[in-house]
């Protein structure tokens, strides 16, 4: 009885033994080492879409709602065919082959990128998004679910089963972690998009290549060596070609210079004569000479000085610091509150923002807290891509910002939306949610002024624009308006359009935005479309 005992456990131990043996040492490392970069590899895939999405589908909502949807859904049909192919070709050799075909994968994607933009695009501003995040995303997103269920079956030991996978997983999970921690704070930054996924897909393809090498497997290394090299050169030769321009309401614009930021890439074009800056495919500002381009700039401008020119200025969001050059040219003191430092570096070095004009790199919200000086004039120009950031535009951020304006001052905010319909809910909640505040709420609507004007019989309700809700009270004798305007500007009559341009917006789906309740950017579809195209 006593010798059977032993002998089964003698029995345990050898089975034990056997089933650790193929993964001790170099082997067990490569399998830690595939894991952690598996893991790390989805984040920066899943975060990194954001930016390839951009610049036709912007930030939005859906975009964020699309991406997290097909990566989930990625990995659940990784895991489910990873089980049953590491079922059917257990060990590391299945694992690599996987990892190489993911970063084969993520090359090509940043390939086809372009044609893969246009054709989802005409599936509409939300399909469309889901479109792209199918195509350009779920085959390496699939691939990398894979990884997990093919590293349990190679490396799982049996008689300690829980603690092996939850290793795993906790490997995993800390390669997530990495990640998602030098995707945001590292490789955006820092680098270009085509860069980054080159990087990745190297990354990706480094376990495959190391595991070949300590096989002995020389052909097949050099083969998977040299498809990597021809593949990363050829997907950055194509990346610099597209990031030579820049596509703006259907309109390609060469690239001047592109500063990576935390936020998306800063283009500057100078086009026909025309200086502009792109955010994540969408106009920041322009120069024509040394003076705004953009009319909306200059709906700022007269409605900011309707009492003459204000001593102190305050502008929520920069763009490209054209309206706070202005200002400050004209004689103000102006502050601009901006929560990307290389905004303000883009917009000294290529747009001439004097050093007269004081950037504070923070929070619009948060940093207006600690001011200690009031204003004349607030101005409301802060953009997050493609629509407002909510919480600058909530009842709670509007009697933070009361308290810094002057008596008798006034707020002027610059909003994009349409004025009938689903598409004026942004706008007259936002107007709705600043009379709760600072009272009496005036909205201006040069645009559709003139474009009356051009056409009597305009179809207001599909109409969307840039507005600009006023709040303080105006005087009846305006002061003359003394800056500097293009030609263009001049010859269209913007200037002498703005006050007579006043309308009002319907109320009857508006409602009082709060830090609890502000969803603009679910109402933000006909703005986001009316800005990119």
């Amino acid at each position: 009885m006593q010798s059977s005992v032993q002998s089964g456990a003698k029995a345990k131990a050898a089975a034990k033994a056997e089933h650790e043996s193929g993964l001790s040492g170099l082997a067990a490392l490569m399998l830690r080492a595939a894991v952690i970069i598996g893991g790390a590899s989805v984040m920066i895939v899943e975060i990194l879409g954001s930016r390839v999405l951009a610049p036709v589908f912007g930030t939005t909502l859906h975009v964020w709602s699309a991406l997290i949807t097909v990566t989930l859904a990625s990995l659940a049909i990784g895991y489910a065919w990873g089980g049953r192919i590491a079922d059917k070709r257990p060990g590391l050799g299945t694992l690599m082959t996987v990892m190489a075909i993911a970063a084969g994968a993520l090359l090509i994607a940043d390939l086809i990128t372009k044609p893969v933009l246009s054709t989802a695009y005409a599936a509409g501003m939300v399909g469309g998004t889901f479109v792209a995040a199918i195509l350009l995303f779920l085959p390496t997103l699939l691939l990398l679910g894979m990884v997990s269920p093919m590293a349990v079956r190679a490396a799982a030991d049996q008689l300690n089963l829980g603690t092996s996978v939850g290793n795993l997983y906790a490997i995993s999970t800390i390669g997530s972690v990495i990640g998602s921690l030098a995707v945001s704070l590292l490789i955006i930054p820092n680098m270009s998009v085509h860069t980054a996924i080159i990087g990745t897909a190297v990354l990706l393809a480094i376990v495959p290549l190391w595991y070949l090498l300590t096989r002995k497997r020389m052909q097949q290394a050099a083969l998977l060596l040299v498809g990597l090299a021809v593949a990363s050169v050829g997907t950055a030769v194509a990346g610099q070609e597209s990031d030579k321009e820049v596509l703006y309401k259907n309109k390609s614009h060469r690239v001047t210079a592109r500063v990576p930021s935390s936020y998306g890439d800063l283009v500057v074009s100078d086009e026909g004569g025309v200086k502009y800056l792109f955010l994540n495919g969408v106009q920041q500002g322009s120069l024509i000479g040394d003076v705004s381009y953009a009319p909306y700039a200059y709906g700022l401008m007269r409605l900011a000085t309707a009492k003459g020119i204000p001593k102190k200025v305050m502008i929520w969001g920069l763009g490209a610091g054209v309206y706070a050059r202005a200002m400050a040219e004209a004689g103000s003191e102006v502050t601009v509150i901006e929560i990307d430092p290389m905004s303000e570096k883009v917009s000294r070095e290529h747009f001439g923002l004097p050093s007269s004009v004081k950037v504070i790199v923070g929070d619009a919200r948060t940093e207006t807290k600690r001011l200690t000086d009031k204003y004349d004039v607030i101005v409301l120009d802060a953009f997050s891509g493609d629509s407002p950031p909510f919480h600058l535009l909530t009842r709670e951020a509007f009697a933070d910002l009361k308290e810094k304006l002057a008596p008798n001052g006034l707020i002027v905010a610059n909003i994009v939306g349409g004025i009938s319909g689903e598409a004026a809910r942004l706008v007259s909640s936002v107007v709705m949610t600043l009379e709760s505040v600072f009272g009496k709420t005036q909205v201006f609507s040069p645009n559709l002024y003139l474009a009356k004007k051009r056409d009597s019989n305009l179809n207001t309700a599909t109409f969307v624009s840039t507005m600009f809700p006023v709040c303080g009270e105006l005087p009846e004798t305006l002061a003359p308006f003394t800056m500097k305007v293009s030609e263009g500007i001049r010859q269209m009559n913007y200037i002498d359009s703005v006050f007579p341009s006043r309308i009002d917006l319907p109320r009857d789906k508006a409602v009082i935005l709060t830090d609890a309740f502000a969803p603009l950017e679910a109402w933000s579809d006909a703005a986001v479309q009316a800005m990119r195209y």
